[in-house]
């Protein structure tokens, strides 16, 4: 299941305005001083368009970091800046580094990328016509499985409520095929698979497996998979946009739904130190870290990809990469996405330059990223700055989005909010044998949801026919309500029935 917090208009619109697509005659090298002023230049000047609280910005070139800076708060109501050091969510970006890590493996004899995932996982089951024993690693890695929704990427990424892999694995059977077949179609599911699979081989949660292939031997002290242990005082907290600005949101993850296809924090320093060695096939401080021929089988093209956005030609996706063209360079390059949060990471090949942002607002911070790699890209091949006609734009836009932000809450504003029944008659708690479980309960007056570690706010979506509007995956969600002598006797979700228990 693949879900998105991130608004394409924007990037679609500025990306053009900073020339990005035009070919240019290669540039000198700028010197690391006056490349420094200039960077800071231009991400202040995004920055103060106002699209995120904060932001951690770092610039790899050849063996060294250029530029390392945060803009901006991490925590608003602490007012705690944001700092290279400030350890940052970074959602599916986390592909790159489990994509890595299986090129390892491969290299090992430990998991063969071109082996069937029924050798690592001979328990699973799925349903007809997909046959675990025609279903690679390399396919799952690719998104290429055919594997469609279900329940595994929901417990995984949003609700953390599962008893171990055994479970994790029976449940799926629970997902459909794929409509597109085996075409690409990107989702979390393949690489959650694949960590399954790590967890067997390794005898180890594939959290412990890249902190031991990865983090420690690249010297990333500030890169975890696990939330508990992490200082608050460090982490960035995430904010959602409002039309007036932003407002801080709960902190959605637990060490239960940090998961492998976007389950690691990190800070910008230490993204620095994985960019230097992706641009220098595995070399870090001037030593061999990570097998070079496992590095490059991540950054090869497996799967042609066709069409592009925000400024970019797509080629390809690879181990965890996906590979583009910016103007007349290659890009390789992978977002990340969750409430609050916004991650851009990527390099180019040619000029050897690596440039990680990470934003934490997932409305305008994802955009906000991305507008800010292009622009530094443009300053390290020395083409022209961005000018202020294009910021001036940039803000423009900003401001129709938040306006169309406030229209849309307006209008859900229009709907009645009386309920037939009164608030403590939706309450109680709901199970599904696919899904889990779900609480509906009343705190301080208002109602609002539960799945693990997923919560929602509740508006009331119709009352005529008791359906509530929830954001428990990322978007808007309806729940019906069986009100049945006074109370609730089970909840309609997600095309499921979950009946009432004690």
């Amino acid at each position: 299941m693949s879900r998105s917090f991130v608004p394409v208009p924007i990037c679609c619109i500025v990306l053009g305005s900073l020339g990005c697509a035009q070919t240019r005659a290669a540039a000198p090298r700028i010197p690391p001083s006056l490349l420094t002023v200039t960077i800071d230049s231009v991400s202040a000047r995004l920055f103060a368009l106002n699209a995120s609280p904060g932001v951690g910005i770092v610039v790899v070139r050849d063996t060294q970091v250029v530029y390392a800076k945060g803009f901006g708060y991490a925590d608003v109501e602490a007012r705690r800046p944001f700092t290279s050091e400030t350890e940052f969510y970074i959602a599916s970006t986390t592909k790159s580094f489990t994509g890595l890590a299986v090129a390892m493996l491969d290299l090992q004899g430990v998991m063969k990328l071109d082996e069937p995932i029924s050798r690592y996982l001979p328990a699973v089951k799925l349903r007809s016509p997909l046959n675990a024993d025609s279903i690679t690693v390399r396919s799952l890695l690719t998104h290429t499985h055919g594997i469609g929704g279900g329940p595994v990427a929901i417990r995984l990424a949003y609700t953390g409520e599962y008893e171990g892999d055994a479970e994790l694995t029976r449940l799926l059977a629970e997902h459909s095929p794929n409509p597109s077949g085996r075409a690409y179609s990107y989702t979390n599911l393949g690489y959650n698979i694949v960590g399954l699979a790590m967890d067997d081989v390794n005898h180890e949660s594939w959290k412990e497996t890249l902190r031991r292939l990865l983090f420690t031997p690249l010297g990333m002290t500030h890169t975890s998979a696990y939330v508990s242990g992490r200082s608050q005082d460090r982490l960035a907290m995430p904010y959602l946009t409002t039309p007036e600005g932003f407002a801080r949101t709960r902190y959605g993850k637990t060490d239960a739904n940090m998961q492998s296809a976007g389950g690691l924090i990190t800070t910008p320093s230490d993204m620095g130190r994985w960019l230097e060695a992706q641009i220098n096939d595995g070399r870090l401080d001037g030593k061999q870290v990570l097998p070079a021929t496992a590095v490059a089988e991540t950054h090869k093209i497996l799967v042609p990809v066709t069409g592009g956005a925000r400024g970019l030609h797509s080629l390809g996706y690879g181990l965890g990469w996906q590979i583009s063209l910016l103007g007349d360079d290659t890009l390789v390059h992978h977002g990340g996405g969750f409430a609050g949060f916004a991650t851009h990471m990527s390099f180019m090949p040619k000029h050897r330059v690596g440039v990680a942002v990470m934003a934490n607002n997932s409305e305008l911070g994802a955009p906000l990223a991305e507008l800010m790699a292009t622009a530094i890209y443009d300053v390290v091949r020395g083409r022209p700055a961005i000018t202020a006609d294009s910021v001036a734009a940039i803000g423009r836009q900003l401001v129709r989005m938040r306006g169309q932000l406030a229209a849309s809450i307006a209008q859900r504003a229009k709907r009645p909010q009386d309920l037939p029944f009164p608030l403590d008659a939706y309450t109680g708690r709901f199970y599904n044998p696919v899904l889990g479980h779900l609480e509906l309960r009343v705190v301080n007056g208002k109602l609002e949801a539960r799945m693990g570690a997923a919560w929602s706010a509740i508006e009331v979506y119709d009352n005529t026919k008791n359906q509530l509007r929830v954001e428990l995956f990322g978007s808007g969600e309806v729940i019906t309500v069986d009100v049945k002598d006074g109370r609730a006797d089970s909840v309609l979700f997600e095309g499921l029935t979950f009946s009432r228990v004690p």
